[in-house]
């Protein structure tokens, strides 16, 4: 990933120090289906911080399970070839804005289709340096008109919160929706099973 080696490295002490970059599990249900009908052979998690998000998504066998995140010391590597999909959660918020086109541009090149959520909102965390980690803080529109500039087919895609904006780079099939909406209904179905479970069983 390109950017500021200073920024970067500030993010590998939040890592080192405590828990940091897992909440891409939290929009999991939002996005299994679309996932389950574009059919990747190969995923890159880019920017991937601690996330589990690969295994999450429990796609069986045959599929390619790539991480990258230069804050990672284990996952530091970058791919260096395309993937069927690249899935960034949470991480352009991370780039210095004067970095983000320099980045974008090294995602388009690794992948073939993407799934990019943004959180348009401050961070609760602070960097070493004083800043909120979510250094680069703008609108949904804005976001969409940055990405377009290198993945110029964008759709919606739905998030965990508001403040997320969410896009994919390819449209469903036209016999999709059904099995789309089914998908996302038994996502949904399992999430607030186990929500309601954690509840009671914490009582």
């Amino acid at each position: 990933m390109s950017g500021n080696p200073e920024l970067i490295e500030q993010y590998r002490q939040i890592h080192a120090s405590r828990v940091y970059g897992d909440t891409s599990v939290k929009n999991l249900r939002f996005l299994r289906a679309d996932i389950k009908l574009l059919g990747p052979r190969s995923i890159l998690d880019y920017g991937c911080g601690q996330s589990r998000l690969l295994e999450a998504l429990r796609l069986g066998p045959g599929v390619e399970l790539l991480r990258y995140d230069p804050a990672i010391p284990r996952f530091a590597h970058k791919p260096q070839r395309v993937v069927d999909l690249l899935i960034s959660v949470d991480v352009l918020e991370h780039i210095e804005e004067q970095d983000l086109d320099t980045v974008l541009a090294e995602m388009a090149a690794l992948a073939r289709n993407a799934i990019i959520i943004v959180d348009t909102k401050p961070a609760s965390a602070v960097l070493p340096d004083g800043r909120n980690a979510h250094v680069t803080v703008r609108p949904h529109a804005w976001w969409r008109q940055r990405l377009a500039r290198h993945f110029p087919r964008l759709y919606p895609c739905a998030t965990a919160r508001r403040s997320r904006a969410g896009f994919r780079t390819w449209s469903r099939g036209s016999g999709q929706t059904l099995r789309y909406l089914g998908l996302r209904t038994a996502d949904s179905a399992r999430h607030y099973a186990g929500w309601l479970m954690a509840k009671v069983g914490s009582h």
